[in-house]
């Protein structure tokens, strides 16, 4: 009978020689090799900016961006596209909690998407929050938003939208900020076609700020004077009547003496019920020319 394995391998007061299969250093080339294999086969930059040129996911890549962004939630990439797959209807506390940070951390183009898919569910739950306190906070954040884009160095196309949004929340500071960066060559007919597609889009304050801003880029007292009661005509279209009497007595400029202007916001003011503020640019009329009140 043979003795146990011990025995025949060492003495019984000594210890059993194992066999040496690797050293700690050829397992760590191993475990390198390995993950360069993984990297090589499932190249996740490469495949990330390819689903960035997606603008629908499949049930499988969703949960796959879903999986990478449990694995690694500082991952922006990943934030971004899973972002694009949530629902406007959800609550978007969870998708504040993941683009926020994208805002200040990101890169550039990390940055824009971000902002951009923040304002897209912001303006969604201004209009269709099922509350009223839900609608007012979710205009809270927008403002707060638009805000800090006016710091960024945002494409024009996303500035133009940012600017009309921060316009028609009654954000004209921010606004007209977000305009000036855009450097128009032709100021006076980009501001003019700027309004114009807001007006389209049934954003007359937007719309009525840009006519103004254009006014103000006009060359001569002909172009001012249009353009100045376009802007006013827009806010009255909307039943805006206190934003047009006010745009009247901020925005009139140089036009404060002529006699076209004053007769126009004199009928304005009436149809705005203000009799008052009409009888006060009939009285400027009068001074002006005493005949004016009866030009045509």
């Amino acid at each position: 009978m043979l003795p146990s394995r011990s025995k025949r391998y060492a003495h019984a007061d000594e210890e059993v020689v194992r066999l040496v299969l690797t050293t700690p250093w050829q397992l760590l080339l191993i475990a390198v090799m390995v993950l360069s294999v993984l990297v090589t086969i499932f190249p996740r930059k490469a495949l990330l900016s390819t689903l960035y040129e997606q603008r629908t996911l499949d049930p499988l890549t969703r949960s796959y961006i879903k999986n990478l962004y449990r694995a690694e939630t500082s991952n922006i990439d990943a934030a971004l596209l899973l972002a694009r797959t949530q629902d406007k209807t959800d609550d978007i506390t969870h998708l504040e909690g993941a683009l926020l940070p994208a805002t200040v951390q990101g890169t550039a183009r990390q940055r824009q998407e971000a902002f951009t898919i923040l304002f897209d569910a912001y303006q969604w739950q201004t209009s269709h929050a099922p509350t009223t306190v839900k609608q007012n906070s979710a205009r809270a954040q927008l403002t707060t938003l638009l805000q800090r884009a006016a710091e960024e160095n945002l494409p024009s196309s996303t500035l133009e939208k940012f600017a009309l949004a921060a316009l028609e929340l009654g954000l004209r500071a921010t606004g007209t900020r977000m305009v000036s960066t855009l450097n128009y060559t032709d100021p006076m007919n980009k501001l003019q076609a700027l309004g114009a597609r807001a007006l389209a889009n049934g954003q007359y304050t937007a719309a009525a700020s840009c006519f103004l801003m254009a006014q103000r880029q006009a060359t001569s007292i002909d172009q001012a004077r249009q353009l100045f009661k376009h802007g006013i005509e827009t806010y009255m279209a909307a039943n805006l009547f206190d934003a047009a009497l006010q745009a009247a007595r901020q925005d009139i400029g140089d036009l404060g003496d002529d006699l076209p202007t004053l007769r126009f916001l004199a009928r304005t003011a009436l149809s705005a019920g203000a009799p008052s503020e009409a009888a006060r640019y009939a009285r400027q009329l009068v001074f002006a020319n005493p005949w004016a009140a009866g030009e045509r």
